[in-house]
């Protein structure tokens, strides 16, 4: 199966590891690598992780790391993953 990050994604990860990347660098690089190995093995059990607790979709699934919650997309020969949230600062929003 082919992975595939969309921009969303991608956007919303780098944001984040320049944050860190203020305090230290390092620590951002090795979030960043951890972050895209979980995501390289998904291709190998695509269904291994949680249903999308945002989506009622049973090929949208949650792979959760370190506090944060990667959503992806199974499709038929292409994994889309496509958001990346925060679980902590999104479970303390009063505004939703």
């Amino acid at each position: 199966m082919n992975l595939e990050f969309l921009p969303a994604f991608v956007n919303r990860l780098e944001g984040f590891v320049e944050i860190i990347a203020d305090d230290k660098p390092s620590a951002a690089r090795k979030f960043h690598k951890e972050i895209i190995n979980a995501c390289r093995e998904i291709q190998n059990f695509p269904y291994k992780h949680r249903k999308s607790m945002y989506f009622d979709d049973e090929d949208i699934r949650d792979l959760v790391h370190k506090g944060f919650v990667i959503i992806y997309k199974i499709e038929v020969d292409t994994i889309r993953v496509f958001a990346f949230i925060n679980r902590n600062a999104f479970s303390n929003r009063t505004d939703l």
